[in-house]
């Protein structure tokens, strides 16, 4: 197989420990070799005509220091031309700023620039006042800003955020500092102060992670949303994809599932924009990697999703968005030492409402006197008058009713989180250390699911000597997951056909009864049946190197590799299980095998080792042309994927305590082996260029060349470029009078992008062994061709418009953010199903040849304000996006209005059901299907020929992916409470009741039978009845037939899937600080909290399903009511 050349070959006798070993080594040698203290306090420049903000970075680069200041303070001054080498920092300073009537002020490693005060302050009316400035968390915040409004009298808080300043009686003091919301405090009478800074969520300087790198937010010309760990963590959910739900604008989240262990929940940028692969590109520290919902959310410090020209950066994995999510790093400062645990119960959001045994044996009697021929005869009823009394009363034993989801799931089920980290640093090395676990247990009553999962990481930064860092990340994690042999999906289904009449034990006795299937559901949740054990080890590490070349200013060179490596390991282990008979004769019990089970036991194990190898190469230069900045970077990566996948099976084990593959059968007919191999490779070359002036006008451009080994040779490489553009209005001269305009900026952005998500090798023939053939007497494997291949299968390429506007008013408290996006995908694979038509028994290979247009908005509005010690915030997002197919080979269709073509991708026909036959003269009055009779569905002629057939299918256009989703976060602060609400919504999509034509489970939900097995009560009411004043009915009739008039493909099983829950509540307090420091502790923070706590409208009420689900018979989505404690040391 062809694959890219030059890729990065690590050799070592053990692949698995190779890299570990290797990291670990280095990371015991930075933590043990490296001296304490860099801190020269001197400098090196060489810079000519910059302005003050870029002197502070260049002096940043080379200290620990960091510079405060006012953007007015610094306007109009004289630009500045430096030369220096190993000037101390104290004289470079006072040498400068005192030419341009600045004074600085240190505290810490904070520097404080203000105007300089030429008078001596008149004491007369004055008053001193002094306090604390502390974070939300009681945190002391060093280095903030205190000033005396209208003059330049201030002053910075020390190392524990205390003050003391001398100001005129009835002052007004300016509280500030970098990324909080400012205050303005009367001083009154009071003369001591606590003052409590919030945290500025939507600060211009907030700096934001884009591909390779990062960028502060006021100088963004693409669409970035983000949400901080924070955040992630107020919702405590054991998946952490599924935070992600209504806090991250145009990224449609849905969970499917509540699993333990299998609960990740779906996740689309800006919808789905191809009939191919629409999942987005996950970076986890920058590197591709699985496993986003099983990161320890203690660890996450943002998740950002790159759209448009900002994912452009990463060429042909960007066509469906970029998800880069950044871990947390150490600080300088002491150690800081946090333990958390959260304690969880949770339960399903709904259990289907089923129907009761006399409604069932009522539905058995209807359908033997409608299915009853024979004029001249009684039908013979399912139960007697006698019988359905007894139904009715619903105590006399063998006529009472169960709930069988009432009686297999649980009402709560625990689970809990636990972590521990440790952060810190000094002037040379910041650790952060992490240590999680989590455990889950499953819903069902006796069940032996459980989930364990265990993480741990290390991020360690050295700067190795002046201008060098070395950075070395290493991640692991354990999970295990315990689960009985049948699915989930199997047990749910099991328990939603079983008949409410019966009993799981024979009355009286622990004696399990025969039931569907001639098994019993006590047997599927717990390991009688058998058993699967998933092990799985996860190895992540990272080594960079960074180097600021000392002798070029704003030149940097990094190197990063990195090494992941995963073993899975499964064992299926299905054991004979037993039911018991009753002799009616004798009354005894005879225990037999079930009808679903082996006599003897059998045993599967599998084993999978992927692993895959990272190269990172990147340069980065930074320059400033007095008011002109300039970034350019340039960078070459490699990767390689490889993965190995073996299994091995034996049947009839003689005894089920020993699940070992040595001791199964013997016939060696029956044993089972397989094993594959796959490799995978991409080489890519990448550049970045940045522009703006005075921060006013920003130009951005790059242009990617992506290699990948899925095409071939002369479709290898692709270009992919993007340009993009802002105007910050705000910072124009007209609208500088307008003091409420804190921020205004329109953008305009062009990026092409590709998509490589396909099967690998299409430009290939491919073979698989079979077709045997005998030869001499002797059995010789064949092999044979399954595939044609397509020597011009290529990209699949989207070119993407956007335009947007950032607005900040009144000081935060008015925010606005506002994308139009228009993308076109084309080179989609398709077949074509036009040109030849299946009926041909012709397979062509997938070709370069659909397309599908996707469009749509996404609005945020966002409220913040401050009033003393009570602060609040609101922010509501709303993102739309329609997709529409341009192109495939389609086959004609019967009637225009059934054309794919022009409508979303998943569109798909149905009959238009109108109403019901109220009896033979409606059924005689109206066009029908030749089977139909009372009591079944009027489906629509829609083409007006008098005869319902396919041509009268209409297409629906809604699928279940929603095109439209929001989500409104609202926060209350008030001293030591913190109360936060999500709520999260959806619309413009459809939940369809009956699953894929041709499965032959999809018409379960739809038939109501008495010989299939149970059903909903809202199947049941309203439904037709013989004999019975039908002119109201809104159910069709029960029948015997799974597949009937009623039960297909038609639009009375669809369901509106729109819906908005409150997907999470929080309630916190954080223990006054002088309580907790008498503690010998920093921080203690309790909180209640809940996740998806109730839904407050849908369509699935009646039903019992919530409507995120796609399927109904699935794991419930879990509710959750969560107890925390955090603790810092």
């Amino acid at each position: 197989m062809n694959v890219i050349q030059n890729v990065v070959k690590i050799k070592c006798k053990s692949t698995k420990f190779c890299g570990t070993n290797l990291l670990l080594v280095l990371s015991f040698i930075f933590l043990t070799t490296i001296s304490a203290n860099a801190q020269t306090g001197t400098v090196n420049l060489k810079l000519e005509n910059v302005t003050l903000p870029r002197l502070f970075q260049e002096i940043e680069k080379q200290s620990t220091y960091r510079f405060s200041y006012r953007d007015a303070d610094l306007t109009g001054k004289e630009p500045i031309t430096v030369s220096v080498k190993e000037q101390s920092l104290k004289s470079l300073l006072t040498g400068i700023l005192s030419k341009r009537n600045l004074q600085y002020q240190v505290s810490g490693n904070k520097i404080l620039i203000t105007v300089s005060s030429t008078q001596s302050p008149n004491l007369t009316g004055k008053k001193e006042v002094s306090g604390v400035v502390v974070d939300d968390k009681g945190e002391p915040i060093i280095g903030a800003n205190i000033i005396e409004k209208g003059t330049t009298n201030g002053i910075m808080t020390d190392a524990n955020g205390i003050f003391s300043l001398t100001v005129t009686a009835g002052a007004q003091i300016q509280v500030s500092y970098i990324g909080y919301l400012s205050q303005e405090i009367n001083v009154g009478n009071k003369s001591d102060f606590q003052i409590i800074l919030k945290e500025d969520l939507h600060t211009l300087e907030e700096v934001v992670v884009v591909g390779y790198g990062t960028r502060q937010k006021s100088t963004l010309t693409g669409s970035v949303s983000s949400v901080k760990g924070t955040e992630i963590m107020k919702s405590p959910t054991a998946n952490i994809s599924s935070a992600f739900a209504g806090r991250l604008p145009g990224v449609v989240v849905n969970s499917r599932s509540g699993e333990p262990g299998g609960d990740d929940a779906s996740i689309l940028v800006r919808g789905r924009g191809t009939i191919g692969d629409s999942s987005p590109l996950i970076l986890i520290d920058g590197v591709e990697r699985p496993g986003l919902g099983q990161l320890n959310p203690n660890d996450i410090e943002s998740v950002n999703v790159l759209k448009d020209s900002e994912a452009a950066i990463y060429g042909s994995r960007a066509s469906n968005g970029v998800i880069v999510v950044t871990t947390k790093r150490g600080v300088k400062g002491k150690p800081t030492i946090n333990f958390s645990y959260n304690q969880t119960f949770a339960q399903p959001t709904r259990n289907p409402k089923m129907a009761d045994a006399y409604t069932f044996a009522s539905v058995a009697n209807e359908i033997r006197v409608r299915e009853h021929a024979d004029p001249n005869t009684q039908p013979v009823m399912a139960y007697t008058p006698e019988e359905m009394e007894k139904f009715r009363v619903g105590t006399e034993p063998g006529y009472t009713s169960t709930n069988f989801f009432d009686e297999m799931i649980r009402n709560w089920t625990p689970q809990h989180r636990t972590n521990l980290s440790i952060s810190g640093g000094g002037d040379r090395v910041n650790y952060f250390l992490s240590l999680g676990e989590l455990k889950q247990n499953g819903q069902f009553e006796g069940s032996t699911i459980k989930y364990n999962q265990y993480n741990i990481r290390s991020n360690i930064d050295v700067k190795v000597a002046h201008g060098l860092t070395a950075s070395l990340d290493v991640a692991g994690q354990y999970d295990s997951r315990h689960s009985p042999y049948y699915s989930a999906y199997e047990l749910i289904s099991h328990i939603f056909l079983y008949a409410p009449q019966w009993q799981l034990y024979w009355p009286g006795t622990d004696h399990l009864q025969p039931l569907r299937g001639d098994q019993n559901i006590v047997n599927m949740v717990n390991d009688n049946a058998g058993w699967h054990e998933i092990k799985n080890n996860k190895f992540e590490g990272n080594l960079s190197l960074k180097w600021e070349v000392p002798w070029v200013k704003g030149l940097a060179f990094t190197a990063r590799g990195s090494y992941d490596a995963r073993f899975q390991y499964w064992k299926t282990f299905q054991t004979p299980s037993y039911v018991y008979n009753k002799d009616e004769a004798t009354s005894e019990y005879i225990k037999r095998l079930d009808g679903m089970g082996p006599a003897k036991a059998s045993l599967q194990d599998r084993s999978d080792m992927p692993s895959s190898i990272y190269l990172l190469l990147k340069a980065d230069y930074s320059h400033s042309f007095g008011d002109h900045n300039l970034d350019v970077m340039l960078g070459y990566e490699q990767t390689q994927t490889k993965g190995y996948y073996l299994s091995a099976s034996k049947p009839e084990f003689e005894s089920t305590s020993l699940p070992i593959l040595n001791v199964g059968g013997t016939d060696k007919t029956k044993w089972g082996i397989e094993g594959y191999g796959s490799e995978f490779a991409r080489q890519n070359y990448f550049g970045r260029l940045n522009y703006d002036y005075k921060g006013k006008y920003i130009l951005q451009g790059t242009l990617r060349v992506d290699g990948s080994s899925n095409f071939p040779k002369n479709n290898r490489f692709g270009y992919f470029p993007s340009f993009s553009a802002a105007w910050r209005l705000s910072e124009e001269a007209f609208m500088k009078n307008m003091d409420w305009l804190n921020n205004l900026k329109v953008r305009a952005s062009w990026g092409m992008m590709g998509n490589d998500k396909i099967d690998n090798f299409q430009y290939l023939m491919t073979y698989s062994y079979g077709n045997n053939y005998v030869v001499n007497n002797m059995d010789v494997q064949g092999i044979y061709e399954t595939r044609v291949p397509n020597p011009n299968v290529t990209w699949e390429t989207s070119k993407t418009w956007d335009v947007g506007l950032d607005a900040n008013l009144w000081n935060g408290k008015l925010g606005v953010e506002f994308d139009y996006f228009r993308s076109m995908r084309d080179d989609i694979l398709g077949k074509r199903n036009a040109t030849v038509p299946g009926y041909t028994g012709i397979t062509l290979p997938d070709e370069n040849i659909a397309s599908v247009l996707n469009r749509g908005f996404e609005l945020v509005l966002t409220h913040y304000n401050t009033a003393g010690d009570f602060t609040y915030s609101i922010s509501g997002n709303l993102a739309f996006a329609r997709n529409e197919v341009k192109f495939i080979d389609e086959a004609p269709a019967a009637e225009p209005y059934q054309v794919k073509t022009g409508n979303p991708y998943g569109s798909e026909l149905y009959y238009d059901a109108i109403g019901i036959f109220k009896d033979e003269e409606h059924l005689a009055s109206y066009p029908h299907l030749s089977n139909a009779g009372p009591g079944d569905l009027i489906f629509r002629d829609t083409n007006g020929d008098g005869v319902i057939n396919e041509k009268d299918q209409i297409l629906i256009t809604k699928t279940d992916i929603p095109e439209m989703t929001f989500g409104l976060t609202g926060t209350v602060q008030y001293k030591g409470f913190d109360l936060s609400v999500l709520l999260q919504g959806q619309e413009r999509c459809n939940v369809p009741m009956v699953k894929g034509k041709g499965n032959i489970y999809s018409n379960f939900f739809s038939t109501m039978s008495d010989t299939w097995g149970g059903f909903l009560q809202w199947r049941a009411d309203g439904r037709w009845i013989p004999g019975a004043d039908n002119s109201n009915a809104t159910m069709p009739r029960a029948n015997s037939a799974n597949a009937n008039v009623n039960s297909g493909y038609n639009t009375h099983w669809i369901r509106n899937g729109g819906f908005l829950r409150l997907k999470n509540l929080e309630i916190g307090y954080t223990l006054p600080k002088p309580i907790v420091n008498k503690m010998g502790l920093s921080d203690i923070r309790i909180s209640a909290s809940g996740n998806n706590l109730f839904l407050i409208y849908d369509s699935m009420r009646d039903l019992g399903y919530d409507p995120e689900t796609n399927d109904y018979w699935y794991y419930s989505i879990q509710r959750t009511i969560n107890f925390g404690i955090n603790v810092t040391f």
